[in-house]
């Protein structure tokens, strides 16, 4: 380890395997966090482990079966991609990275422990997380669990955090150049976030834009345009993975059916606040969206995977970060 610096990329979470049992463990861990549910933590926990996993979870499960890795290593699609984004940045700068969940496995502890365990001299660690967007939910929830994983066991090295990158140059050219395969002869390019509780939305808002996950959502997207050369009419924004009508609208799986009889029968789809492809992505875009969008009379649905781990991704991080 040549430089004293290291990496650590994290996500949100993924369940140990596709199995029900492992599926409602991730979901009961995730949704006993408070700051997703904006309810107390016993509250939270109580619904979370009694209530709702106990009752998503085969439902879920069914879903993670679609679109695990069948081959070997036999993995979640997030685990896969962020572990070869992590050896690219690593092989391409020698700097140490890992990986790390917010919920589930590798955790934070760990991640931290690799990073020692590569590079003995730390005297930096960068948190760099892989949403590009602020959010009560997950920067926010993030942070925290980081700081209190970090100050309960004594480290010799500091940690800095990456910003949310929402409107970098590095981040938007990425995303266009993966982008432009998939737009010749569409009617439409649709972005997909996504959402969130309404009241938690408001609460950020007040806060100003570093905190707004809408303007900050319609920022990223106006830049793609921009560097596209898409007009801002022949875009549009729906939102997936909401829990209730209380949510950021206008949703995915009640709206992509209704583009065919408008006249918009050919569209590419993305999905920029997930750079690395997990569920929302794989089932809920291109496997459910599709077929809802091609029933309806659809001719032409262009899934635009998430940057994993592409070469235009992993100099927009090393860029990003080297100026931090």
């Amino acid at each position: 380890c040549w430089i004293m610096r290291g990496i650590i990329l994290v996500n949100l979470g993924t369940p140990a395997s596709n199995e029900k049992v492992d599926v409602k463990n991730f979901i009961a861990e995730m949704l006993s966090d408070p700051l997703l549910t904006d309810k107390s933590r016993w509250l939270s926990k109580f619904l979370a482990t009694r209530i709702i996993a106990p009752q998503a979870a085969a439902r879920s499960s069914a879903k993670y079966k679609l679109i695990w890795r069948n081959e070997e290593p036999f993995i979640s699609p997030i685990i896969y991609n962020m572990t070869k984004l992590a050896e690219a940045i690593e092989s391409k700068n020698d700097m140490a990275v890992s990986i790390a969940m917010r919920y589930g496995m590798p955790d934070i502890r760990s991640a931290f422990k690799e990073l020692n365990q590569k590079c003995p001299l730390l005297h930096e660690v960068i948190i760099f997380p892989l949403y590009p967007h602020y959010a009560q939910s997950t920067t926010q929830t993030t942070i925290k669990e980081i700081g209190d994983v970090f100050y309960r066991h004594p480290h010799s090295f500091r940690l800095k955090f990456a910003e949310p990158y929402f409107n970098h140059p590095e981040y938007i050219n990425a995303l266009a150049e993966s982008a432009k395969p998939y737009i010749n002869d569409i009617d439409k390019l649709i972005f997909v976030y996504h959402s969130l509780p309404n009241r938690q939305q408001e609460a950020a808002w007040k806060k100003g834009k570093e905190f707004d996950y809408v303007y900050q959502i319609k920022e990223t997207n106006r830049l793609i345009c921009d560097k596209l050369n898409i007009k801002p009419n022949d875009a549009l924004l729906f939102f997936s993975s909401q829990r209730d009508e209380n949510w950021l609208k206008p949703f995915l799986d009640q709206s992509i059916g209704k583009l065919p009889e408008l006249g918009w029968k050919k569209v590419a789809i993305m999905s920029p606040g997930f750079p690395s492809d997990n569920m929302e992505t794989l089932f809920d875009i291109d496997i459910e969206a599709r077929k809802l969008f091609m029933d309806a009379g659809g001719e032409k649905f262009s899934f635009i995977p998430s940057l994993n781990y592409n070469e235009e991704w992993v100099d927009a991080i090393w860029n990003i970060i080297e100026k931090m």
